[in-house]
């Protein structure tokens, strides 16, 4: 049996999903081992290939293709365990990633933590004043050489950086290399002979960009974390092959798609952030079977909600990244993210004296004090559990009993502070993580120009789906989908096992509108012909390559408002090129309002990126008849009463067993799915159906509806019935 398997390593699980050459899914999670992630990543194997009734040795030996998501290097930058990084930079300008362009403090925090600036602060450096040594040397900005590269000093520098200083990493960064890289290529020559066993890399390779910033940390970052990735990568692909497995291991990579391991050990950069965008790829890949083209997909798991928009039937592309608050820029499919999640911590806010969940998080050790491992203080899940949205003894199909009585005991102590009791207390703080969410969706599609109720949220992680029926009413979209049914909590597994190898090169070229064709181009045919190199090196022909251009534009003389623009395949033409300024314009618009760029100021394009893609073939998924048994004997599990937070009051609710239902079933609610690795929720005036593919698609009550009328008013007699806290 032949297996496609996808693993992606998370804050709090590793999750694994599987498609066999019948179409057939499979899905296992196990706990993160923080301290060897290699560790983790095969008990999930082994909870794998139970699901699919085997031995690991047969299920990696009969494995085709297997994709890891991972979240190692984003552990080692944020706790600060990564290599001991040294920087060399052009002289009078080594304080640059210090000083953070002024935005340090404040970069990528969320905007409840900006009212308080007295508590902000900047990170730890990652690389400190006394590891960074400025060299003579300087490019100007057409490349040409003003001041040569000081050969001894670089030398000098590598000596004292590895012998007295200890560093076991060197980031080189000097200005302009992008356009000429000879000084940067020289100097790590000259640190390979001095120091042959420290890991190197020099900018215009990491992130060949204008911007010394921003370029200086990408280059730092990797440096900082390479070692350590290089080594997970090389083991877990060691021990992989020792179990059996006969093709390389793959890497998720946050452009979407996968490389070998070898390849992304070169540049780990591509990989942090890849679990997300595992989620946002499997999305994708659903949504085009379903027909679906405006999508926003969420992912909340333990410690995180991430957002990714899916518009006309393609991903946003982008490429600003902030991490730790230092900002980069990288070629990435989007996805936004806050600290929400089922692990978010509930704390009285010492400054508002209320409830405030997030953004700390209990993690996978101790975790929930539901867990009981010794977490003391209140989560969402806690939470869900004292309202009875989640069951105490279905979590993880059973496997893991959940303590309510203690989860009760910890959410009555934080409202005993705001004199509330533990069912008010729970709906607040499940309240507060819905809205955060919601929240976060208004931002990504109000921002952009969109309006969410054009958009079906899929809603997915292993919280995702107990919490869409409130978040995704709030912001009335069309509709939820719940992908893949239970193996929703793994779609960023899942993504990773459908992704495509992806590569993009591209070069920093100011041209001005009318772009010169000819010169365009000719470096088009440069860069395609790179990136035809590089798929060669991994085996892959001209023939499995397909090549998509893009153009990164801007209004002349603007720095940060740049739209990425698709370029028209084969020869570019003056035509061609002028519709592809007007499609920067209508974007522009879009984005910003009509009429809000100035337009007699021109159009530049500032990067030219070829992205290059092999398709790797891969199963259908297989579909499923539609069920003639009656919704009342598929496996409904009985009742319960469940406090529902958007109505406050009890409500007793029907409780179903997600893996018994199928297509053709449909459940009204108020209800709960409960499935092994995730529970759905269905509110009042909802109904929730299971298609052909085991997606569940959930129904919202549209506002002003006699559901919706009806809804307010059955909770307000059941909330008055019950008395309230329970």
């Amino acid at each position: 049996m032949g297996y496609y398997i996808g693993v992606d390593g998370g804050g709090t699980f590793t999750d694994c999903a599987a498609m066999d050459e019948t179409g057939r899914l499979y899905y296992a999670k196990a706990a993160t081992t923080q301290e060897d992630f290699a560790v983790g990543m095969f008990a999930a194997l082994a909870a794998l290939a139970e699901e699919c009734g085997t031995t690991v040795t047969d299920l990696v030996a009969g494995t085709e293709r297997l994709s890891l998501g991972t979240t190692v290097g984003t552990n080692l930058l944020v706790e600060r365990r990564g290599a001991r990084t040294g920087l060399l930079a052009t002289a009078g300008h080594g304080d640059s990633i210090l000083m953070m362009r002024g935005t340090g403090r404040t970069a990528g925090l969320e905007p409840d933590l900006l009212f308080h600036p007295q508590a902000t602060a900047k990170p730890v450096p990652l690389t400190p004043r006394a590891l960074i040594a400025e060299i003579d040397e300087r490019m100007d900005y057409k490349g040409d050489e003003i001041v040569p590269l000081d050969e001894e000093a670089v030398e000098a520098a590598v000596c004292r950086l590895v012998r007295e200083a200890g560093v076991t990493a060197i980031a080189i960064a000097f200005l302009f290399s992008f356009k000429n890289p000879a000084h940067e290529l020289r100097a790590m020559e000259i640190v390979r002979r001095v120091a042959p066993d420290v890991y190197v890399c020099c900018s215009h390779q990491v992130a060949p960009r204008l911007g010394e910033y921003e370029r200086t940390v990408a280059t730092v970052i990797n440096s900082y974390v390479a070692p350590a990735s290089a080594a997970y990568f090389g083991r877990a692909a060691d021990r992989l092959r020792e179990t059996g497995l006969r093709h390389p291991l793959l890497v998720m990579q946050v452009s979407g798609g996968v490389l070998p391991a070898a390849k992304a050990a070169e540049i780990p950069l591509t990989s942090l952030g890849s679990g997300p965008v595992g989620g946002l790829i499997g999305s994708l890949s659903l949504a085009r079977r379903l027909g679906h083209t405006n999508i926003i997909a969420t992912d909340m798991g333990g410690t995180s909600f991430e957002v990714g928009l899916i518009i006309g039937g393609e991903p946003l592309v982008g490429d600003e990244n902030v991490i730790d608050q230092y900002r980069y820029r990288l070629p990435r499919l989007e996805t936004t993210s806050i600290a929400c999640g089922g692990g978010s911590l509930a704390r009285l806010d010492p400054h508002s004296r209320s409830i405030r969940v997030g953004p700390e998080s209990a993690g996978a050790e101790p975790g929930p004090v539901c867990y009981r491992r010794g977490g003391t203080e209140p989560t969402v899940t806690d939470a869900d559990l004292v309202l009875g949205l989640l069951s105490a003894d279905g979590f993880l199909g059973g496997r893991m009993p959940l303590d309510r009585e203690a989860a009760v005991a910890a959410v009555a102590a934080l409202g005993e502070q705001v004199g509330l009791g533990p069912d008010e207390t729970a709906a607040g703080i499940v309240r507060i993580n819905n809205t955060r969410a919601a929240e976060l969706i208004r931002q990504q599609t109000v921002v952009r120009g969109y309006d969410p109720r054009d958009f079906l949220v899929y809603a997915y992680g292993g919280a995702g789906p107990l919490h869409a029926f409130a978040f995704a009413q709030e912001l009335g979209v069309k509709g939820v989908v719940v992908p893949l049914g239970n193996g929703a909590s793994t779609l960023s597994a899942y993504g990773c096992s459908t992704s495509d190898l992806v590569l993009n090169i591209e070069r920093e070229q100011v041209l001005f509108a009318p772009f010169p064709v000819d010169e365009l181009n000719s470096l088009v045919a440069e860069l395609e012909s790179r990136a035809l190199a590089s798929m060669s090196g991994m085996g892959r022909g001209a023939g499995e390559v397909e090549i998509e251009r893009y153009g990164l534009m801007r209004y002349s003389g603007q720095w940060l408002h740049s739209l990425l623009v698709r370029l028209p395949p084969g020869e570019l033409t003056a035509e061609a090129l002028e519709r592809a300024v007007d499609d920067f314009r209508s974007m522009y618009d879009t984005l910003y309002g009509s009429g809000a760029g100035l337009v007699s100021q021109g159009v530049e394009l500032i990067t030219t990126r070829i992205h290059a893609v092999v398709r790797l073939s891969r199963p259908d998924q297989a579909v499923e008849k539609a069920s003639r048994k009656p919704l009342p004997r598929v496996g409904r599990l009985g009742t319960r009463e469940i406090f529902w937070p958007d109505h406050m009051g009890r409500l007793e609710s029907e409780v179903f067993d997600g893996r018994q239902l199928r297509h053709g079933n449909r459940v009204p609610g108020p209800a709960v799915i409960e499935l092994p690795y995730t529970s759905i929720a269905v509110g009042v005036g909802q109904t929730l159906d299971c298609d052909v593919f085991g997606n569940f698609v959930l129904r919202l009550n549209r506002p002003g509806s006699s559901a919706a009328t009806h809804m307010g008013a059955a909770a307000t007699s059941v909330g008055a019935s019950a008395g309230g806290s329970r």
